[in-house]
């Protein structure tokens, strides 16, 4: 999957002022840069006896319905942790014989412009390098961050950043003690902080969301495989990739401590 991005000229210390009566110079057009990654297939196989199938079942009108949507279900599982978390890999591109799969670069391996990134055991999540990054985006030029992905470990980090001033207790409609942040208002925008268990325990990916999109190039679908016996066996295939339109207008914080 191919796609072209695009980049604005930087203005000028002097705003660009013209000599009166000057002639008019060409300036020269930038190429655009051509991108791409590796669409990925991911297939789940499963199946399921005739006498399950004419068995009856609690709740159930069809053992292979109820098999089939559980089935979809976990391939949804399994292509957010693809999209979030694979590593870019050719496989056996072109070929029936592959020993491996193509692999696509997912979200947290694409973003390599705006990394601020701890050191390990002895490096926590603070608001201060929080916004940090959010400011070496801002002054990139390259876009504004709108949200935010955290695993649990650090969705209490962020949760903690101003916590004397989002405690409280509300007597009037609720007894409910609160102290969590879903959306943290910067200086350089509002950001949706979203709890995510695939994520990385050590990274926060801060994302402008429109920039990236999944790109079919086959959606799921179900077909129906040989019956070799007294069985009843389909398989979901899809084909897809992640579409990064432009990676700089987002960034990662990475490296930091988890416990």
């Amino acid at each position: 999957m191919e796609w072209l991005q695009d980049t604005l000229e930087s203005g000028t210390g002097t705003g660009g002022a013209a000599v009166e009566g000057a002639e008019a110079t060409p300036r020269a057009v930038d190429a655009r840069t051509r991108l791409h990654n590796w669409t990925q297939i991911t297939e789940y196989t499963f199946g399921i006896s005739g006498s399950q199938e004419s068995t009856s079942s609690f709740g159930l009108e069809s053992e292979y319905a109820y098999q089939l949507e559980k089935a979809m279900k976990i391939v949804k599982v399994m292509q957010e942790q693809i999209l979030l978390n694979s590593t870019s890999s050719t496989g056996g591109m072109g070929s029936t014989c592959a020993t491996g799969g193509r692999a696509l670069t997912g979200l947290i391996d694409c973003i390599t412009t705006n990394v601020q990134t701890g050191s390990g055991t002895s490096c926590a999540l603070t608001e201060t390098l929080f916004n940090n990054l959010l400011q070496t985006i801002f002054e990139a030029g390259n876009g504004r961050p709108d949200v935010a992905f955290a695993g649990g470990f650090q969705k209490r980090k962020i949760s903690g950043f101003s916590s004397n001033n989002v405690r409280y207790i509300n007597m009037q409609s609720e007894k409910t003690l609160r102290n969590t942040i879903t959306a943290y208002e910067s200086d350089f925008g509002t950001i949706s902080v979203v709890l995510d268990r695939w994520i990385p325990k050590s990274v926060v990916p801060v994302l402008q969301m429109d920039m990236f999109k999944i790109a079919y190039l086959r959606k799921p679908f179900v077909q129906q495989l040989a019956i070799t016996g007294d069985s009843k066996n389909a398989q979901i295939i899809t084909e897809y990739t992640l579409e990064y339109l432009n990676q700089g207008s987002s960034g990662k914080l990475s490296a930091f401590a988890t416990a």
